[in-house]
This record gives structure tokens, sequence and C-alpha cells, in this order.
């Protein structure tokens, strides 16, 4: 979720909330993407299987490769909300330091 305002001229207040914003999006697009690809993929390679006895390994090929996309998407939006954090650290650093 990006923002386009700098995080150097938002607020701190601001900044909390785009980065409580940035968790909750993390956190939906984990259970709606990464999830359901762990699923399948965890079903296909299961000796019980419900879709077929004998997977074609088009088909697993297929799920690890949805698993590897929604896992990079997630390493993204895990890396700008830490980026975010980082910036509201420093802010909460300046301020601490303007106020004494």
């Amino acid at each position: 979720m990006a923002i386009d305002r700098p995080a150097r001229r938002m607020t701190l207040r601001q900044q909390l909330t785009h980065a409580e914003k940035c968790t909750r999006d993390l956190i939906e697009s984990f259970h709606g993407a990464m999830m359901p690809n762990i699923s399948d993929l965890r079903d296909l390679s299961r000796p019980i299987r419900r879709r077929s006895h004998y997977p074609t390994l088009v088909a697993v090929v297929n799920s690890l490769k949805k698993l590897q996309r929604a896992s990079t998407e997630t390493v993204e939006a895990l890396e700008y909300l830490q980026e975010q954090m980082q910036e509201i650290r420093e802010h909460a650093s300046r301020e601490r330091v303007n106020r004494l």
C-alpha cells in the first residue's frame, strides 16, 4: 500500500495510522493469497488426495509457482512495512530530542 505523501512530511500519528493500514493489508493478503496456495500445495503432496491419486507434475509446478509469487508479494509488503516502521522510529527519536 503505497502513499503519495513522503513519510518525512507526515505527522507521527499519520505514520502510525498508515503503518496500521499496511499491517491490516498484509494480514488480509496473507490469508487471501498465501494460505490457500499453501493448502493447495499440501493437498497435492499428501498421500491421500481428494482431487487425484496421482497429481501431474504440471499441477505441482503450477502450485509451487503460485506459492512463490504470493511469497514474493508478501516479502515486498513486509519490506515496505519495515521501512515505514523505521521511519516511525526515527520520527519518534527526533520528537524526543526536540522536547528535551
